[in-house]
């Protein structure tokens, strides 16, 4: 049972690593001290834990950009076709920052499955 409360307690310190601005703030609601939370730092396993949270947490915001690069590419259409108006360039601003997260997220996805392909040809070798 204290294993299970631990392994919990862990994976709560994950969540609020990634939610928190500071490492004490993320302990402290935790209810661990700093020192114990950088130890856990250490851990393969956790440090395993928490690479895999953070991706998750940017797949999600790369799903978000891309489900709004259409959006993007709207606005900046009716912006061309329409005459300017005040306040325009904050639009574009946003529009043009999506669309180019949008298409480096996709690259990196893509050079991330090419590499995945390569290792398992190598991997069949």
């Amino acid at each position: 049972m204290a294993e299970k409360n631990s392994e919990r307690l862990r994976e709560k310190a994950v969540s609020l690593l990634l939610s928190e601005k500071t490492i004490e703030t993320a302990a402290k609601k935790c209810g661990v001290t700093r020192r114990t939370l950088h130890r856990w730092l250490r851990d393969p396993e956790f440090r395993a834990a928490l690479m895999e949270a953070k991706a998750e947490l940017l797949k999600t915001a790369t799903r978000t950009l891309t489900r709004n690069s259409v959006k993007a590419a709207d606005v900046l259409a009716k912006i061309f076709l329409s005459k300017p108006k005040p306040n325009q360039s904050a639009n574009v601003s946003a529009a043009i920052g999506t669309l180019r997260l949008s298409l480096d997220a996709f690259a990196l996805e893509d050079l991330e499955e090419r590499l995945r392909r390569l290792e398992n040809q190598n991997d069949a070798l």
